[in-house]
């Protein structure tokens, strides 16, 4: 699904879907978009990457929580694991590791689906860890 666009709030274990606008995000130039954009955000990619083998909750906090027992160091990340970026509110990103330092994700509204380095996929200081599922 690499080129789906991000949607915020979109997507389903089944497939891309259309999101929705809360008051910070969702938007692009000042309007609602993930209202009328059939996509991903981050963590329904990676729901719908595991689907149904392995049933992950809906949200990045939710899913990181859920795999955080089996954390992976990221000198021995594999093609698969979860990552995760936090700020100080918590987790607010999660990608699958494809490899070779870099990672599948749903970036942002505006975005679409990528594979892109891990260290520019967000913040450097925001990354968090990594899981396997």
């Amino acid at each position: 699904h690499i080129s789906t666009p991000y949607s915020y709030g979109g997507g389903t274990p089944d497939g891309p879907g259309t999101g929705f606008c809360d008051q910070v995000n969702g938007y692009a130039n000042g309007r609602c978009v993930a209202s009328s954009t059939v996509g991903y955000d981050c963590s329904s990619l990676v729901q719908y990457g595991y689907w149904p083998s392995v049933r992950l909750p809906r949200t990045a906090a939710a899913q990181f929580s859920a795999t955080a027992d089996r954390p992976v160091a990221r000198a021995r990340l594999k093609p698969g694991d979860l990552v995760f970026w936090s700020n100080g509110s918590g987790i607010y990103h999660v990608g699958i590791y494809a490899g070779d330092s870099r990672v599948l994700h749903a970036p942002r509204t505006g975005r679409l689906v990528t594979v892109e380095p891990l260290d520019s996929a967000m913040p450097p200081g925001d990354y968090h860890g990594a899981t396997r599922p």
